[in-house]
């Protein structure tokens, strides 16, 4: 941790400190009541902060699978930080790093490591954040080199704060139960493509760790969870693509409809995405009856760059 200063590290520490606090402010739904009015702040919270989780920090910062311009990636983050997915230099640094040394022991939050059975997934699942593995080898440079998105990074809790200040001023107790209870269920929804989508899943496409394509993560994370095509094309803005029957098949990826509109609105641009040759070449079937050795992950850019 040389490379932190006391307030960095007092200002990350700050993060599973408010999730552990969202856990138990979710009991205030018991208490309060939920109107039909809180039931929508509580979908609504969870899919705007998802999608900032989806469709910012992990498409577009971490993996660059579109371009959008500054202020919308600034904005995007602040959204995303709101979520208590803490800031974006943290996020991209842990998730790069998942990526370098995925399912081995370098991984921070492999369910497929250090444990076994329930410890296994209660790791992966967000005991990680609890442990010395909380803070990143090294941050990446290009989002340090941003001086807004570096300010967001460390202040992340600012948008976690403003956020239940506003619900509770729109709602009162209910709508500050509400939005614990909307951050609570995000943090084990994104959770579940550390955990679930590497346990429990198909592989259609080859790559050298467990990652699997899982429906249910991919409906609780707007399509995250066809998680095996991303650590075969990680650079890809679409996730949900499969392999059926020798035929490329196109899986719901809201996600990437979210992109889609961003590129309509003249948001995005520059969209990656791999060609069916390149899909269907990288296959668990097209080597099924192949003498060629299983390709390695493919390569990403440095996270340090």
């Amino acid at each position: 941790m040389r490379q932190y200063s006391p307030l960095t590290i007092i200002f990350y520490i700050i993060g599973p400190i408010l999730i552990i606090f969202s856990h138990f402010g979710s009991l205030l739904v018991f208490k309060t009541g939920l109107s039909w009015g809180a039931i929508v702040w509580i979908v609504f919270l969870y899919l705007i902060r998802m999608l900032g989780t989806t469709g910012i920090y992990h498409r577009l910062l971490t993996h660059k699978s579109y371009q959008a311009p500054a202020l919308f990636l600034w904005l995007g983050c602040i959204v995303t930080a709101s979520a208590g997915q803490m800031g974006p230099s943290w996020w991209k640094a842990h998730h790069m790093n998942h990526h370098q040394h995925s399912d081995k022991e370098l991984d921070g939050h492999s369910p497929n490591t250090r444990f076994q059975g329930i410890r296994a997934f209660y790791w992966s699942q967000g005991g990680w954040l609890l442990s010395s593995e909380f803070f990143p080898a090294k941050l990446p440079r290009d989002v340090e080199n941003d001086k807004v998105l570096k300010v967001i990074d460390r202040l992340h809790f600012v948008p976690v704060l403003s956020l239940a200040a506003l619900s509770y001023f729109i709602g009162g107790m209910e709508y500050l139960g509400a939005f614990f209870f909307s951050t609570t269920l995000l943090f084990h929804g994104v959770q579940t493509v550390n955990s679930l989508s590497h346990i429990v899943g198909d592989r259609p496409f080859i790559t050298n760790e467990f990652s699997r394509n899982n429906a249910f993560v991919a409906f609780l994370t707007l399509g995250e969870g066809w998680h095996n095509l991303h650590h075969a094309f990680q650079s890809s803005s679409r996730h949900g693509i499969t392999i059926r029957s020798g035929r490329v098949v196109y899986l719901p990826d809201p996600t990437y409809s979210f992109i889609k509109a961003l590129e309509f609105l003249g948001l995005a641009s520059k969209l990656r995405m791999p060609t069916e040759t390149d899909l269907l070449a990288r296959s668990q079937c097209s080597f099924e009856h192949s003498e060629l050795p299983v390709p390695v992950e493919t390569s990403i850019v440095s996270v340090y760059e």
